[in-house]
């Protein structure tokens, strides 16, 4: 088999569409079509069958397809370095993360490494979401959730607190709740909960038998901040995200903190990369000088019981 032909047939695997591939590799529509067509002819079974504008993977295609992605595993192992410790740190490093932490965060610390090393180019991919390191989605990849398969390597990013916040605009016509209990009488922002791509943000249950329903609903924690910002709803919120805004101030801080964490991972094939290495190591640098802005603000509260 050409080997070309197996990973034209691989980006289609990844994709799902002739026109996801041909963008891919920078050929059009009509040469993928013709590549995997003479695959099919070499391996003599059909590859692909079509259902609407999607191209569906065959169950023998997606025996090819695992075996194209676990040769190029070996190439990317065995030719990764090769010439790097001569070189400056150079290339293409993609970064998939939370919307959040990549528009909120990573977005200015990634700009910053880009312009102290000129020949680095740094893609941020920031959607409320999980990546696959293994489908080369992305390089490097910042989750709410620790990956548990594959062969990655998996450390923790930061831990990071989370409160509720409103502003005194919000307060100006409404009463400020001195127990959980109060804010079901609230306008709540929060998400969309059979949208949500991770349980780790479910913040339905605020506290032990306080269980909310936000009105003001989005996929897009920066979609709720400016809804908390504009005075019009109170919400559940990342202190990191929060601290950019001295209009918004902690409710109940000491009664409804959260904790949750960001774990990064690369796949083995990449993380001796230069590239690779420099990336991990400038995001893990600032997490570590940034613990107190993700760890936030604290005040005294108002409990129920009192």
């Amino acid at each position: 088999m050409d080997w070309d032909d197996l990973r034209i047939f691989l980006h289609l695997a990844r994709t799902g569409r002739m026109s996801g591939a041909g963008r891919a590799l920078g050929i059009d529509d009509t040469t993928v079509g013709r590549r995997v067509a003479r695959l099919e002819q070499e391996v003599g079974a059909p590859l692909v069958a079509r259902a609407g504008r999607r191209t569906v993977i065959t169950e023998q295609g997606q025996r090819l397809a695992q075996a194209a992605e676990e040769m190029e595993a070996v190439v990317l192992r065995k030719i990764s370095g090769l010439g790097e410790d001569e070189m400056q740190v150079a290339g293409r490093v993609r970064i998939g993360a939370p919307e959040g932490l990549g528009v909120g965060y990573l977005a200015a610390r990634l700009a910053r490494l880009t312009a102290t090393n000129p020949r680095l180019d740094t893609e941020l991919v920031a959607l409320p979401r999980a990546y696959s390191l293994a489908s080369r989605e992305v390089d490097i990849a910042l989750t709410l959730d620790r990956p548990r398969a594959g062969q990655l390597s998996v450390r923790k990013f930061t831990d990071y607190g989370l409160g509720l916040y409103g502003t005194q605009a919000y307060f100006a016509t409404r009463p400020y709740p001195t127990c959980a209990a109060d804010l079901k009488a609230h306008v709540m922002a929060g998400y969309i909960p059979d949208l949500l791509f991770t349980s780790a943000l479910d913040f339905s249950l605020l506290a032990d038998h306080v269980e909310v329903t936000p009105a003001v609903r989005s996929t897009s924690v920066m979609a709720q901040v400016n809804a908390v910002v504009s005075g019009a709803a109170v919400g559940v919120l990342p202190h990191f995200l929060a601290a950019a805004h001295a209009e918004l101030v902690p409710i109940l801080p000491q009664a409804l903190h959260f904790t949750r964490s960001y774990w990064i991972s690369v796949h083995d094939d990449l993380r001796r990369l230069n590239r690779v290495r420099a990336v991990l190591d400038a995001l893990q640098a600032a997490a570590r000088e940034d613990r107190a802005l993700f760890a936030g603000r604290r005040a005294d509260a108002t409990d129920c019981s009192a």
